[in-house]
């Protein structure tokens, strides 16, 4: 294999180890790497657990003893630009320059500002030769909460709601109203699992007493945060009697005993307290599923939201509580029938912009 053909391969491979790591590496990105000695893998590695080894290193003790005197002469593909810095753990760029590695090639840039074209510049200065390919796209696909959290400074968050063929999301007064079918459901369960954190208001707690888990799959339940502006909640509802700690977010003082109540000064957003206290926490990924108010918010919000999902049932209301308008400043990103349900993805332009133009 040659040229772009030769990149693409190795670096397709690349990727699908960046992917086995994801669940693991919290707010860390999901990278992988791919080491080539004359066309011939000597040696694959990936960011395996927050606060772990990173890709490269692991990739580099996965080479049998027989091989290592090759690493000089090989070529090491990588999803994401090397670390320039020590953190938790030590500087990858200047690992793969002690090493002796000739020759990097790079998905795309880190966009971390503290490692955001560093990590290229390091080892080109110590005779590298380093190629950087346009996988932007592909790195934010597979790591929107980490691009979000260092080009934002917040979360990575996502919308989903369901809403009638009439374009109802509930009825007013009559608690949960099933509209999505089942597979939509479990859809929504895995979109669950894969994000650090989900969000309602409290008038959702109140109406629906959901649980806000992911029963209905394999996979860990997110942190649930509620938004309770004026203090309802009593502590009594189910969401307090499942045994995770839950955060309320509020402008009233208040306690539910196992649980983080949080207070936040009158003149500050909740969400925004949301955003900070996630971060703090090491999580970059949020999931809101309302209510409308709730949604209304973020959408309402300067860049407070990236990507939408919502599921159209087949089935008429006739009347309730109207679903959100959609955005303006939205990209068709994905349609799919899934059962009797459609579901349509929108994507922020203007977050998409940003994270693919590094």
């Amino acid at each position: 294999m040659q040229g772009n053909k030769r990149h693409q391969y190795y670096m397709d491979r690349a990727f699908e180890l960046a992917e086995l790591g994801k669940p693991y590496v919290r707010s860390n990105p999901a990278v992988g790497c791919v080491i080539i000695h004359k066309d011939t893998i000597i040696g694959e590695g990936f960011h395996r657990e927050f606060g772990g080894p990173h890709a490269e290193i692991n990739a580099i003790l996965s080479v049998q003893s027989g091989d290592i005197d090759k690493l000089n002469e090989a070529t090491f593909y990588i999803t994401l630009e090397p670390c320039s810095f020590v953190g938790k753990t030590p500087s990858c760029a200047n690992h793969l320059i002690e090493t002796g590695v000739k020759h990097v090639v790079i998905g795309s840039l880190d966009p971390n500002p503290k490692v955001h074209r560093r990590g290229v510049q390091m080892m080109r200065e110590q005779g590298v030769y380093v190629e950087v390919l346009n996988y932007a796209q592909t790195n934010a696909n597979l790591n929107p909460g980490f691009y979000s959290a260092m080009l934002h400074g917040r979360p990575y968050v996502t919308l989903k709601w369901a809403q009638s063929s009439d374009g109802f999301i509930g009825q007013i007064g009559q608690g949960s109203v099933p509209i999505s079918g089942q597979k939509s459901r479990r859809f929504t369960h895995t979109w669950r699992s894969e994000h650090h954190a989900i969000l309602v208001g409290s008038n959702t707690i109140l109406e629906d007493n959901p649980r806000l888990d992911v029963r209905l799959i394999e996979g860990e339940s997110p942190q649930v945060i509620i938004l309770d502006r004026r203090g309802c909640l009593t502590g009594n509802e189910m969401i307090f009697s499942l045994g995770r700690e839950v955060w309320i977010f509020s402008y009233e003082k208040k306690e539910i005993k196992h649980h983080r109540w949080i207070t936040v000064d009158s003149d500050k957003h909740l969400i925004i307290s949301v955003f900070e206290a996630m971060l703090t926490e090491e999580m970059n990924t949020l999931f809101v599923e309302g209510g409308r108010q709730t949604h209304q918010a973020f959408l309402d919000g300067p860049m407070w939201w990236d990507e939408l999902r919502c599921f159209t049932s087949k089935k008429s209301l006739g009347e309730g509580i109207q679903a959100p308008m959609l955005p303006d400043d939205s990209a068709p990103y994905k349609t799919l029938d899934v059962g009797d349900d459609e579901l349509i993805i929108l994507r922020s332009k203007q977050t998409w912009q940003n994270f693919i133009s590094l």
